[in-house]
């Protein structure tokens, strides 16, 4: 098997995670680590492990390629930095692995398609759920026209996140902009939960490196943390094809409700809830914990799987792509990942942000949470 040359961008914080997964001893024929990235690489819980390998990381990934190539570039950098740094990979002869989002700044989109289109090399998005063997899986039947036609979805994620989290990074955690005037976006719809609310345009799109575009959307926005940005979203949308999706999502509540979703078609209902569901979720008995399961009309039942199963396997796939494997291929592109891109700028430019009535704020330790939120946000989904 022919190994895979990698550099990575980003060696703490997400990408200590691709650290590891190209460290472990089973790997050792699959990648060849030429390279690594970071400003601050002291970051890195494996740094002299890693520097071993590969030798000292490099301060920008232009420096890199002064010296190096690579068939696949891996970027774990806050969001400002994905356009740059993916072009700057494409213009040195790699494949791209991106971490989600595609990027901050929509206006960045077709710069992106021209610069891979001009390299011709690929990208991928690590949406992780895009990637799933469950979710392809899933949206092979979709696409085949197992369930026909999407009648409604809807996603649920609620999530408590503490000063701590909020203080992460180099500044950019909660921003709308880096001080340079670039657009970050980071909020509970951009990066935490971003999975969950691209997974329904993607796995209802026409193609596996597709996803549906939306009509409109009407956003309701919150912040309860000392943020630029928002931490508590109820996001509705109107899919091509007059499709309703509703994504509920937020960061300020006292109790974790981890990823659930429902999506009903023509001819079945997929379900999904990653832990037994909260007693006042309606139909809460209906959900496979752990699984994705569809139930066709006729009876029908097939099991997916778990969407959270190797979450490093996109690393994988976006290697055997670079490499030149014949049956691999691009499983979340661009295009698939824009979609997500160009709603997150359009609710930034269109929605105002409320801040939290200061009577219902409550803290616990670190975490600030509006009482009875919680509550509110479990019956907007279940309307």
């Amino acid at each position: 098997m022919k190994k895979t040359s990698v550099v990575l961008v980003g060696i703490g914080g997400y990408g200590s995670l691709y650290v590891n997964e190209i460290l472990k001893p089973e790997n050792k024929d699959k990648f060849d680590l030429v390279g690594a990235v970071d400003p601050f690489p002291s970051s890195c819980k494996r740094l002299d492990e890693l520097t071993a390998v590969c030798g000292r990381p490099y301060g920008t990934l232009s420096e890199f390629y002064a010296e190096h190539s690579a068939e696949l570039c891996v970027i774990s950098t806050p969001i400002q930095f994905h356009t740059e740094n993916m072009i700057c990979a494409l213009e040195g002869g790699s494949d791209v692995l991106c971490e989600k989002p595609l990027c901050g700044d929509a206006r960045d989109i077709d710069r992106l398609l021209e610069a891979e289109k001009k390299s011709g090399r690929h990208v991928s998005i690590g949406y992780q759920w895009s990637h799933s063997e469950a979710i392809q899986k899933l949206k092979s039947d979709v696409i085949s026209g197992v369930y026909g036609a999407p009648v409604s979805l809807r996603t649920l994620v609620l999530w408590p996140r503490d000063r701590k989290y909020f203080g992460r990074g180099t500044g950019w955690a909660g921003k709308i902009r880096a001080a340079d005037g670039s657009l970050i976006y980071d909020s509970v719809a951009n990066n935490a939960a971003a999975h969950y609310l691209h997974n329904m345009m993607y796995v209802t799109g026409g193609d596996i490196d597709e996803s549906r575009r939306v009509a409109d959307v009407d956003a309701s926005l919150l912040r309860v943390n000392d943020i630029e940005n928002f931490d508590t979203s109820v996001i509705r949308l109107t899919l091509d094809g007059g499709v309703p999706a509703l994504f509920v999502a937020s960061h300020a509540v006292d109790a974790t409700v981890n990823p659930i979703f429902d999506y009903k078609f023509e001819r079945g209902r997929v379900t999904f809830s990653q832990n037994q569901p909260p007693e006042r979720l309606a139909d809460a008995g209906s959900y496979s914990v752990g699984r994705i399961v569809g139930v066709t009309n006729d009876g029908i039942t097939r099991d997916y799987g778990d969407p959270f199963l190797f979450p490093e396997r996109k690393l994988h796939v976006a290697a055997a792509a670079a490499s030149g494997d014949a049956d691999a291929r691009v499983l979340c592109g661009i295009r698939a990942a824009s979609v997500h891109t160009r709603l997150i700028n359009e609710i930034g430019e269109r929605f105002p942000i409320a801040d939290a009535d200061a009577s219902r704020v409550r803290s616990r330790g670190e975490l600030l949470y509006v009482e009875g939120l919680y509550d509110e946000l479990i019956d907007i989904y279940n309307a």
